[in-house]
């Protein structure tokens, strides 16, 4: 009888009160949401865009397909009232639409590729909260913004395409299939810019407008390929942030902020945007003044001051080291414009056309030649103090990430891959800031811990990328920061390491391009610089048995290149500083199609 009774029991849950107060986004889905402002968590956590809440008094029921039903509002029955019955009766509320007015289906399955392929699979150590919200959320605000993206989304979707027919997505060659989305992307390109010169000729923009257009351009014409033309709307870009941020400074008469002065009329983000692009610009060809450089070398040297003893977050580690970098940066750059290192660099005995830009004697990976003053040498300490106090103040929230990531089919950790990307910028900048005072090649050599950390940091990042990457697809990025190609060119072309070197270069060979920066291209570059250092060894152990010492007059500097990534050729040249009979310089050559 007992258990008979028992069984009779009926079990139920505690009812509670049903919430209706969920975003739009989780209502759609059919999933809880946990109500966050101003956005929830799960859509943080699952990437997408948190739609926003309705209003209390605007709640609305779905059917079953998860569309919205009109709702009549009625008043209430214990207050009748003929004459607001009849005017509630002619009020309608639609919920919001996923196709807004003037857009077409064609244009949303562009925003979504750019949302789910792009956007969504952001996984370098920055930039995520730009494209994943601000970009996104200002797209319905601003037109350029949304035909910008639509563009983006176009190109990508281009290149995809290319990609699984085995091509180069700035190949020459473009199958009709990628061509028809290439041409849809140039045309909304082209609205988008133009919609953009309206305003600014109009006098409508303001700053926060102009700084978003210019982040758009660079990252358009970077993801063509226009490398040249991205640099100029960069240029300007900077000069209007600098402006900017100057009229504000006068106004308020403030310490100048960690990122923005104004973050309601300019975001954080967009102002690290800019000032990425401006590390960018460092790194490629870098025709600015010297009193430019100087001016931004001794930017936000107050707010350097205040760098914490340990970071407590990778967001606070990453904006100060921005900050670090940039100033080394453009310390790097002056200091190569007063060492005299474009003597390193002479006119192709067989030149072809193409792009031509001398790497080492115009950026900050040049080598300083014949001298080195004081002034650069006290600086250069100071510099160092300055990534050395990063990489210290950075070392316990780094070793705490690596620690939580030990079983290797754990699934992708984005703090882990933008910790370790910031750690390969932080030592690549760390040997680049010793380099200004290095005359001797072979005092790199020191640096081989950390040209092997580096390679070893990129392997975890590769490794990482592909978890990510869906088959067939072409795994490229319009970045506007740094990534790792410009940290293992740093490998391939300072490191004489036979193993840590051609490591780099296996790397370099099956990574993808990364805003201006070919891996390709720099492959090639080590192993052209790699056959000349290795010339005249007879015997070269690959596996790490018996260390090779390569002798000061055989290693060679990168100077100077010509290169066209569509037709798949480049023309280099490096130079033997002492590689002369009478101890002068040598230059070598190679022309290389792939």
């Amino acid at each position: 009888m007992a258990s008979a009774s028992i069984n009779k029991i009926r079990l139920s849950r505690t009812s509670t009160p049903r919430s209706k107060g969920g975003c739009i986004t989780c209502k759609n889905r059919r999933l809880k949401c946990d109500e966050g402002k101003p956005a929830c968590i799960r859509c943080i956590k699952t990437n997408l865009v948190c739609a926003g809440y309705v209003p209390p008094n605007k709640l609305h029921r779905q059917d079953d397909r998860g569309s919205l039903r009109l709702r009549v509002l009625k008043p209430k029955a214990s207050r009748p009232s003929p004459q607001l019955q009849i005017t509630a009766s002619s009020l309608r509320f639609m919920a919001p639409s996923s196709i807004y007015l003037g857009e077409s289906e064609i244009d949303n399955r562009y925003f979504r590729h750019f949302q789910q392929t792009a956007a969504m699979g952001l996984d370098g150590a920055w930039g995520w909260y730009l494209w994943n919200q601000v970009m996104l959320q200002n797209s319905h605000q601003e037109s350029f913004i949304w035909h910008s993206i639509i563009a983006i989304g176009a190109l990508l979707k281009s290149y995809d395409t290319a990609y699984a027919m085995g091509l180069h997505p700035h190949s020459v060659i473009v199958p009709e299939k990628a061509k028809l989305h290439q041409d849809f992307a140039m045309l909304k390109y082209d609205k988008a810019v133009k919609l953009l010169q309206k305003a600014v000729c109009g006098g409508t923009a303001n700053p926060r407008q102009a700084l978003f257009g210019c982040i758009f351009i660079v990252s358009f014409e970077m993801l063509v390929g226009n490398r040249h033309l991205a640099i100029k709307h960069a240029q300007s870009g900077i000069l209007m942030l600098q402006e900017w941020r100057a009229q504000k400074f006068a106004l308020e008469k403030t310490q100048p902020p960690l990122l923005s002065p104004a973050p309601l009329t300019v975001e954080d983000e967009i102002v690290e945007a800019i000032q990425n692009l401006d590390i960018q610009i460092t790194t490629l060809m870098d025709d600015r003044s010297l009193a430019h450089h100087a001016e931004m070398m001794n930017d936000y040297c107050i707010t350097i001051e205040t760098l914490p003893a340990t970071f407590a977050s990778i967001r606070e580690a990453q904006i100060y080291l921005n900050l670090v970098v940039r100033r080394i940066c453009h310390f790097i750059a002056m200091a190569q414009s007063s060492s005299e290192s474009i003597a390193l660099t002479k006119k192709f005995d067989s030149e072809r056309p193409g792009q031509i830009s001398s790497i080492t004697s115009m950026d900050i990976y040049s080598t300083p030649y014949f001298k080195v003053t004081e002034a650069v040498r006290t600086q250069q300490v100071q510099f160092a103090t300055e990534i050395a106090n990063w990489m210290r103040a950075f070392a316990p929230l780094f070793e705490k990430l690596c620690a939580k990531r030990e079983d290797e089919e754990a699934p992708f950790n984005c703090a882990y891959n933008a910790a370790a990307m910031m750690q390969m910028q932080a030592i690549a900048t760390t040997i680049l800031t010793a380099g200004i005072v290095i005359r001797n090649e072979m005092e790199y050599d020191m640096f081989n811990p950390q040209f092997r950390a580096l390679v070893d940091l990129a392997i975890v990042v590769v490794k990482l990328r592909q978890q990510r990457k869906k088959e067939n697809t072409w795994a490229g990025s319009f970045w506007i920061d740094i990534g790792i190609t410009p940290q293992l060119f740093v490998v391939v072309t300072r490191c004489r390491d036979p193993v840590i070197r051609r490591r780099a270069i296996k790397l370099l060979e099956g990574w993808y391009i990364e805003s201006s920066w070919d891996p390709r291209l720099i492959a090639q570059i080590g192993l052209f610089i790699m056959g000349v250092e290795e010339e005249s060894v007879v015997d070269i152990d690959c596996v790490g048995g018996n260390e090779v010492i390569i002798p000061e007059a055989a290693r060679a500097v990168f100077s100077r290149i010509s290169e066209d990534s569509g037709k798949g050729w480049v023309l280099m040249q490096c130079v033997l500083k002492n590689g002369g009979v009478d101890g002068g310089p040598v230059w070598k050559e190679k022309f290389i199609k792939w």
